[in-house]
């Protein structure tokens, strides 16, 4: 059965994105990051973590891969997955997060961007968390992702209702993909969550 993970783009608009739990993974003309390449996305750039404070113990952000037998699409064959572990439990403003280079990659002619995500059911998650899509003129789009589960989901997002919002003029030299997690989005302040198949 279908579930419905919802994400607000920032400001203004309101939309849903599918998440098909159980589902095979469908084909994609561009896979950004299968987590399969010893570290580095399969366009060949970095993957890191980012932390506001990084002298704060009480927050911050790491991130390992992985192996799994349990990705939706790929059961019983060994994979793996950015694992990420965050925590924003300070009494200080606390975000951070992961980010991913795109270098200057050209999105101009793609309909989505898609990813399988998951929360750790014993060390807990947040169920929300925001994406952000930045070109190389500074210029991003912002959402928040909602109704992540302890299940695989696929999330996607339409490339056409973000290109509608008009926050971004040029798709065709993206900078970067970024995760972010905050003391104010997140409804679980400290907890791991799981990330395969970024395309």
């Amino acid at each position: 059965m279908n579930n419905l993970i919802k994400f607000i783009v920032l400001p203004v608009l309101l939309l849903c994105a599918v998440m098909i739990p159980g589902s095979p993974l469908l084909a994609a003309d561009l896979m950004i990051a299968s987590f399969e390449n010893s570290g580095r996305s399969d366009i060949g750039t970095d993957i890191g973590t980012w932390n506001y404070n990084p002298l704060d113990p009480n927050q911050g952000c790491t991130i390992d891969i992985i192996p799994s037998k349990e990705v939706m699409g790929k059961e019983g064959v060994e994979t793996h997955v950015l694992k990420i572990s965050y925590s924003v439990v300070s009494r200080l403003p606390a975000f951070n997060g992961i980010y991913i280079k795109l270098n200057n990659t050209d999105l101009t002619s793609y309909d989505e961007i898609s990813m399988l995500v998951k929360g750790d059911h014993e060390k807990g998650f947040t169920t929300k968390f925001k994406i952000e899509l930045k070109n190389i003129k500074g210029e991003r789009v912002v959402y928040l992702v909602n109704g992540i589960t302890d299940q695989w989901q696929k999330l996607v997002i339409p490339m056409e209702e973000l290109r509608a919002l008009g926050s971004i003029s040029d798709w065709s030299k993206m900078k970067e993909i970024v995760f972010t997690f905050d003391d104010i989005t997140a409804d679980v302040r400290q907890g791991v969550l799981y990330v395969d198949d970024i395309m």
